[in-house]
């Protein structure tokens, strides 16, 4: 309601404009420190958008203004602009990286149906209402159907699942990843979390974009937990009620008590909901409840849906409100006013014709999976759009190499890299998803040793042991020449002019550190934001692993600024200079890595908003002790040739850095050359002595006790 019933309803003369863009400066701050309590981010996203984009308020006066004439016109009248029933095409996007996030079909349907009974005030708690406001309680002829053709004109279930890690912390990025033209569909995300104000994890559950801002982020973004009533929004005791709320913000209907921080000088612009100094948090309070704006008899509209109390409590829409909706879904702003037309029911097949079966579109979770020889891995169908009828999968290296049921678990016995295949038929049609090489498999011998460095200099990426996946098949980490922190080549990821999330993985080779104490990691990195405005949830993570990569244990996480190597944003294609890496060392204390036979290390990456990143000079080093047993196991010594008539070789390699002695002697004993040398780990080669005479020769390697005799033959 305007503040004390004055300026008249909906007047927003050049005074109140002034008043408007100030209050956008000023309460950002404090809505910003009161963020600990916040459920809805809706007008801190707008204030964030119009400091980006002044068009965007711009839009909102033109739609006030429309809004203003629109009420006063249905208020003179006495009559709604349309006593028809306007039907929203619905499409709903699903992002999640397997958790619980990805809610199923039924929960989907049991928010769709919850909507339609509070926007028709068909609801059952409805009779709830105190009598004082129920005789001003709206059927508001708003009524939401799922898609039933996609913007191509193809069958869908109004239902798509995207794979994504920025279901976490989620804001408007996730809009990026899927969507579907705002002007035909109303477009709602569901994610696992919501970043706060700070970008970190918080109370938020859902967000709205108001009318008049950018199309490709229209739409609606709800915690999965928060959406419906069932699965897994059972215990949020909010009854489906935060889509309620935000759709109201979508349909241009602001909270309830103005977002004026208790100062009763707000307004939510419509004149039947009275005046309230704040929101009312996770309670159901007893009629009336006043507060310093409203006193008795009736005091504040609690159980408004855009208020702040439990869902459960929530059960009106006003006349004013349904009147506000009405004017949002008149205008042209934002194309709201096409989407209950004729032709876009049609075109989305929500006209009233009766739904058919689509076919299946066959998923599972795409991450690579890793396992030790002997191991078992499991999985789960995660298939969607029409139902399917029969599933058959493929396991090429698993035993059993085909299955049929919903989650099976196959045993992998032989090291090696093995492709996953899933096929699902229903009446409709039928649909394969194969991910060629996502099972790996590794040997229990483990080859690479501490110390341990690479700098990408020589070689293709990725190099032998090594393995990179990006979820999307899209860009990911790869060589370059622009820039390194030593030498002339670093691996990278384009973020500058990539627009694909990730995540973006690259896995090292397996290390034997049984014989390592204190292990260390170090590495060097350069990245940069591209704006210091901008919540950037770029993300790097390193994992380690000792079950073959089965599963992974994060050691070292760096989000955003954190991350960032450079002191300002970097608005252009972001090329380091030497003074722009910086070297991190990765935190392997208290759980250690250390005296493990198989250990492996995972390095991942998730793109929001910020530039490319750049990563040279991964060093694993530690103590080492048994360093002469470990060298005479993985010596490879190997002459040739072998019988010779002139000079031989002798190759060999030292797993660790350390003492190296080389005898030869005749087969009576007699030492007839010997060498000594401490050589770094790696590669080497021995000549041997070209005047030796005809006859068998032993060839001894020592290292400490330990020693590995090769026999040669002298023609």
């Amino acid at each position: 309601m305007l503040p004390n019933q004055s300026p008249p309803i909906y007047t927003l003369n050049t005074t109140m404009r002034k008043l408007f863009i100030v209050a956008i400066i000023c309460l950002t701050g404090f809505i910003q420190s009161a963020q600990a309590q916040e459920k809805c981010l809706t007008e801190i996203m707008f204030r964030e958008a119009v400091a980006k984009d002044a068009s965007v308020l711009q839009n909102r006066e033109a739609l006030e203004k429309f809004t203003e004439q629109y009420v006063q016109n249905v208020q003179n009248t006495n009559n709604r602009s349309s006593s028809v029933v306007r039907i929203i095409p619905v499409v709903v996007h699903i992002i999640h990286y397997g958790g619980p996030e990805n809610i199923s079909d039924a929960q989907v349907q049991d928010q769709i149906d919850s909507l339609n009974k509070d926007f028709r005030r068909l609801n059952a708690d409805a009779a709830n209402t105190p009598a004082a406001f129920a005789a001003i309680g709206a059927d508001c002829q708003i009524e939401f159907r799922l898609a039933q053709l996609d913007e191509n004109g193809n069958c869908t279930t109004g239902i798509n699942r995207v794979y994504s890690p920025l279901t976490y912390n989620a804001r408007n990025n996730v809009k990026g990843l899927i969507y579907w033209p705002s002007n035909k569909y109303l477009n709602l995300w569901i994610v696992n979390s919501i970043a706060n104000t700070n970008g970190g994890p918080g109370s938020v559950i859902g967000f709205a974009q108001f009318p008049g801002g950018a199309a490709a982020t229209d739409g609606v973004v709800i915690k999965h937990d928060f959406f419906g009533s069932i699965g897994t929004a059972t215990s949020s005791g909010g009854a489906g009620r935060t889509a309620t709320h935000e759709i109201g913000h979508w349909l241009n209907l602001r909270h309830i008590w103005g977002d004026d921080a208790g100062l009763c000088s707000g307004t939510d612009f419509v004149n039947d909901t009275p005046n309230q100094a704040d929101w009312t948090l996770s309670i159901c309070p007893t009629f009336p409840l006043t507060d310093g704006c409203t006193g008795p008899p009736n005091g504040i509209m609690y159980p408004n849906y855009m208020d702040y109390t439990n869902g459960d409590c929530q059960n009106i829409f006003t006349v004013g409100q349904s009147q506000r909706m009405d004017a949002a879904l008149s205008s042209p702003v934002s194309g709201r006013n096409n989407l209950y037309t004729a032709s876009n029911l049609l075109a989305t097949g929500t006209d009233g014709t009766p739904a058919v079966l689509c076919s299946p579109i066959a998923d599972f979770i795409p991450r690579p999976l890793n396992v030790c020889e002997g191991g078992s891995l499991t999985f789960k169908d995660l298939s969607w759009g029409g139902i399917g009828a029969s599933r058959v999968w493929s396991f090429p290296g698993g035993t059993p190499s085909s299955d049929t049921s919903a989650i099976p678990t196959i045993l992998y016995a032989t090291a090696g890299t093995y492709d996953v295949s899933l096929t699902v038929t229903n009446a409709s049609g039928s649909d394969t998803k194969t991910i060629t090489g996502m099972v790996t498999v590794t040997t229990t011998t483990v080859g690479a040793f501490s110390p341990f460095s690479e700098g990408f200099e020589n070689g293709n990426f990725p190099f032998a042991d090594w393995s990179v996946y990006n979820a999307n098949g899209g860009s990911t980490w790869g060589l370059t020449t622009v820039a390194a922190a030593s030498g002339a080549r670093s691996i990278f990821i384009n973020n500058f002019s990539n627009n694909d999330k990730g995540p973006d993985e690259f896995l090292m080779p397996a290390f034997n550190l049984s014989n390592v104490t204190g292990t260390q990691m170090t590495f060097d990195v350069a990245y940069a934001i591209t704006s210091a405005t901008s919540t950037n949830t770029d993300k790097l993570t390193v994992y380690y692993s000792t079950n073959c990569g089965k599963t992974w244990t994060v050691r070292l996480t760096k989000t955003g600024t954190a991350l960032a190597t450079t002191a300002n944003p970097v608005t252009i294609n972001f090329v380091p200079t030497a003074s722009q890496w910086v070297n991190i060392p990765v935190n392997l204390a208290p759980v250690t890595v250390s005296t493990q036979p198989n250990v492996r290390f995972k390095f991942e990456f998730t793109h929001d908003s910020g530039n490319n990143i750049y990563i040279d000079n991964i060093n694993i080093n530690g103590t080492i002790t048994g360093v002469d047993d470990i060298n005479a196991e993985y010596a490879s010594v190997n002459i040739y040739p072998n019988p010779s008539t002139s000079l031989s070789y002798m190759n060999f390699t030292t797993a660790a850095a350390g003492n190296v002695k080389i005898e030869v002697q005749d087969v009576s004993g007699r030492l007839i050359s010997t060498f000594s040398d401490d050589l770094p780990a790696g590669d080497h080669q021995y000549t041997m002595e070209n005047n030796l005479e005809s006859g068998v020769y032993l060839v001894r390697l020592i290292f400490g006790e330990k020693t590995v005799t090769k026999k040669i033959v002298i023609q």
